[in-house]
């Protein structure tokens, strides 16, 4: 009795032990996203003291002057930590942010200041990092602004991508400048040629983004043709309502629906030819109805960032292509 009384507890601490040795952390998740709002929640507000020291942090960024360590420093170094679990972030295979989109859910605001703020920030890192001597440590922070912005376009409206266009100006042209005078190595040049031929030519999938904005506009313009009262839906927003053209009748949804796949459909055109559509374009917008034209979007500033960063990429492979 006392054998297998004693048999037992040694298999209960035999067991117990097993547990122990088994404990693990959790998978490391593959989704950007979810650290990219670690990044956002640690994002600190930069503290610009005068408009003198917001005017040498544009200088510098553009190039003009040199970094100032002593004066621009410390408004990073409060934001370091964000930059990094960023950087981090864009290592990661997938990014989704989550937003349910096909419930009338909306990019928060603050999402896009927050984001276009950081990744402001981590160009300005680079910037101090070349002026370091560190020009390896710089191309790597400004590819990770470049991967950072096409994750935030990924499955927004026509806002978000318009933001991500901004964001992806913002590593663009530091690499674009650095390039031309020459403070790149040969391996440097090589691996960030390589980088650069294989974007798109506008950055991202812009089409994808009209696609979105289009199903959620004709969600909204569907639910005023059938409520009983259309005007109440503005005014819950706190819109004015339009004077004219409620409730939007089918067929009045129908030309809405086919000037923003048009438009879709000339988002996937190289930005150059693109840009010759547009007066058609804006044409079908003036068609259209007011209710209409209040959710659809302008096709011409969207293209004009596509050109403005497909003419940066350009200029940035002719900069790396010289000797």
């Amino acid at each position: 009795m006392r054998f297998r009384l004693l048999a037992a507890i040694l298999v209960v601490l035999a067991s117990a032990a097993a547990a122990r040795a088994q404990a693990t952390f959790p998978p490391e998740t593959k989704n950007a996203a979810l650290r990219y709002w670690a990044a956002l929640a640690k994002l600190q507000e930069p503290i610009v003291d005068d408009d003198a020291t917001m005017n040498l942090l544009s200088a510098a960024f553009a190039g003009r002057v040199e970094w100032d360590e002593k004066k621009l420093g410390p408004l990073l170094d409060s934001n370091l930590d964000a930059i990094r679990t960023m950087q981090q972030a864009t290592k990661l295979p997938e990014c989704s942010w989550g937003f349910d989109y096909r419930h009338e859910e909306r990019t928060p605001g603050w999402f896009l200041m927050r984001a276009g703020r950081l990744a402001r920030l981590n160009a300005y890192e680079g910037i101090r990092e070349m002026a370091h001597g560190d020009s390896q440590a710089a191309v790597n922070t400004w590819l990770a602004g470049l991967k950072f912005a096409q994750d935030v376009s990924r499955g927004g409206p026509v806002i978000v991508a318009l933001v991500s266009g901004a964001m992806f100006l913002d590593s663009l042209q530091p690499l674009r400048d650095s390039a031309r005078r020459r403070k790149l190595s040969v391996e440097e040049k090589k691996a960030l040629s390589a980088f650069v031929k294989a974007m798109p030519e506008d950055g991202f999938d812009w089409g994808l983004a009209w696609g979105v904005e289009c199903a959620t506009g004709e969600q909204a313009l569907q639910m005023l043709r059938t409520s009983s009262n259309p005007t109440a839906l503005y005014e819950k927003e706190g819109l004015s309502a339009p004077k004219r053209g409620l409730p939007p009748t089918t067929e009045e949804i129908r030309a809405y629906e086919e000037y923003m796949l048009a438009a879709q459909s000339a988002l996937r055109e190289p930005p150059g030819k693109a840009r010759a559509r547009a007066d058609n374009l804006e044409s079908k917008l003036r068609r259209l109805g007011e209710p209409e034209q209040l959710q659809a979007t302008n096709f011409r500033q969207s293209n004009g960032t596509r050109v403005q960063i497909a003419t940066q990429r350009e200029e940035l492979m002719q900069a790396l292509a010289s000797k």
